[in-house]
This record gives structure tokens, sequence and C-alpha cells, in this order.
């Protein structure tokens, strides 16, 4: 009687599975499944006393006809050279100088701008005039036409972010040049912005609400009016959500904006979220904890919270206000949304 065959080692199978471009899941289950999110980046804070300088030189060295935008986009090391902020987001500054265009196009990605010194600029976003003020927010919503102009006699800058990283990784991006030398581009009013100018109202006959915001300026006047009136949340800050008004969701499905005020010297309840944040500092100072990170923080400095990491912010010498932009709208489409308390 023929003695039986010996059985393959483990690794032997392992590695037959491998050539026949086979994984066996018992091998790497905890690989692919962790048992809770782990971000690859540390949180990181850039200062504007650092990046200030840069966008004298990019003024002086970077004509704006020659570029698509100039913008300084901030980059965290974490993601070894790769044009990241925090996981799905970036974050930058744009700087105008007077009579500067920056050329029309549109892309696939999600963006917003928050007017930081950028009174006296416009964006155009498909046929409206959004002028910027301070505190403004601007959205430029998926596939629509923009470009940014400065008409005042000063130099202006304001604060970016995008979604690029997530559309990247999707590979889902489209971009489309527009003509800059199209002048009728630019000679447009507010067009249909009128339409989303008073809170709580809308035409009994508008048409269906796209996918994001009918409405692409939120002025700052108005949210620095509604955070002082707020209540304090389970937090103990006073938060604002920007909404859709046609939806009362977020803005956009993939980008997600808030303002937040922090009480003087009351650190926030620690809070941590499955979605990234990038929080611009719109006025005041004090400090964060992200983590096991500690910042101290100032007007116009950009710090990023990766997701799954305990915050808390706490102002000084005096109320401070935050600006954030997340991705938390699209962790909620996908049901993946999960925050907690300490």
């Amino acid at each position: 009687m023929a003695s039986a065959a010996p059985a393959a080692k483990p690794d032997d199978f392992v590695a037959q599975l491998e050539a026949a471009n086979l994984h066996p899941l018992w091998d790497r289950f905890r690989t692919i499944t962790p048992v809770r999110p782990q971000a690859a980046d540390p949180p990181f804070l850039w200062r504007w006393r650092d990046i200030e300088p840069f966008t004298e030189r990019a003024v002086s060295e970077v004509p704006i006809n020659d570029v698509e935008r100039r913008a300084l986009i901030l980059v965290n090391p974490a993601f070894g050279g790769d044009t990241v902020t925090t996981s799905n987001l970036i974050g930058a500054f744009t700087v105008l100088d007077p009579g500067d265009r920056a050329r029309p196009h549109r892309h696939t990605f999600a963006a917003i701008r928050f007017a930081t010194r950028a009174a006296g600029a416009a964006t155009i976003v498909n046929g409206r005039r959004c002028e910027m003020q301070d505190g403004d927010l601007i959205l430029t919503p998926p596939m629509c036409w923009h470009g940014h102009i400065n008409e005042s006699d000063h130099r202006i800058v304001w604060f970016d972010a995008a979604n690029i990283p997530l559309v990247r990784t999707l590979d889902a991006n489209f971009f489309e040049p527009g003509d800059p030398s199209s002048n009728q581009f630019w000679q447009v009013d507010d067009g249909d912005e009128k339409l989303w100018a008073e809170s709580g109202l809308a035409g009994a006959d508008a048409a269906p609400a796209p996918a994001h915001s009918p409405k692409y300026r939120y002025p700052g006047e108005a949210a620095r009016r509604l955070l002082a009136a707020l209540p304090a949340g389970t937090d103990g800050a006073r938060t604002l959500r920007y909404t859709n008004p046609a939806t009362g969701g977020a803005v956009m499905p993939a980008l997600d904006c808030y303002a937040v005020r922090l009480p003087s010297g009351k650190p926030t309840r620690p809070r941590r979220v499955t979605c990234n944040m990038i929080c611009l500092v719109v006025s005041g100072s004090g400090q964060s904890s992200v983590g096991e990170h500690t910042f101290r923080w100032t007007q116009n400095d950009v710090f990023s919270i990766p997701h799954w990491n305990f915050v808390s912010h706490t102002a000084s010498g005096g109320d401070a206000d935050l600006f954030i932009v997340s991705d938390r709208s699209a962790f909620e489409r996908l049901d993946l949304f999960r925050e907690e308390y300490q």
C-alpha cells in the first residue's frame, strides 16, 4: 500500500497561493482589518509668520499669467513629499497682487476659499460674482467654472482647501482649462446668488437643487453674528455648520465646513472623529492638543487634525475663532462617520 504524500507546510501553501494570485485571509486578517483607524500622519502646524515671506516672494517671482494658480500648499512631511496636508485634503494660501486675474478653469475636486485678507477680491463661480470680504466662505463645487480677480489697490491673500488627495486616490479627476483671454467671463454680477441671499427663504418654484449647495457665498459677517448667539455645544465650544440651504446638509458631498468660537481659558472636551480636519485660526490665540501633540497658535496659523485623534482646544487672552474644513460629509455618505468624547 502506497504511503500518503507528506502534507504541505503552511508556508509552502501560502507561497503557492500567492503564485496563483490568491491571498489567504487567515494569513493577513489583522493587516487588512485593523481594530481601529490609524492615521499615517501626525498633526502638523504651519505658522503664518513662516508662510507670509513666501507669499511675497511668490508675487515677485511667479507671474500670474504663467501659472494656473499662485498658491502655496501646506504639506505634511509624513506623506513622503506627496502634496497632501492630511488624508483626503489639502490646504493652501493664494496670493494676488492688484490687477491679477487667476485664469478660469473647472475640475472634479471640490474646493473652498476662506477670506483672510481678501477684501477687494472676487471669485467668479458659474457666472456669479462672489465678492470677498473678511471671513467670507466661497464655494467652488465640482465642475463649476471659476476664476479669481483682485480689483483692489492692495495685495490679497486667502485660505484654500480642496479634496484633491481623495479624488487622486479614486483616480476620478477631470480638469478643463478656460480661455485666459476671455474678458466676458469676468463681466458678471452676483446673478443667481441673489436667490439664496436671505436665510430661511427660497423661491417656491426653484429648480431641484444639485448635490452641492446652490449658495456659493457665505458672508463672514453673518457667521460672526450667529457664533455670538449660539449656546455652547457638548464640547464647550460654539460651533456652526455651513449648510446647503436646500437640504440642510453639508455644503458639498465631500467637503464640510464649520466655524468655531472657543471661550477664553476653558479647554474643550476632548473628542475624536473618523474624518480629517484642517483648522485655520481666524482670530485670537491659544493652543490645541491633538493626540500626543500640543500646538500654540495665533491668527492665520493652520494646523491639521488627522482622523481618530482626540483633540481639545483652548483660547487664551480672550475668545478665539477657528474655521474648519473636513471630509466629514464623505464619511457620512459612506456610513463611516463615528465620534467619541473622553
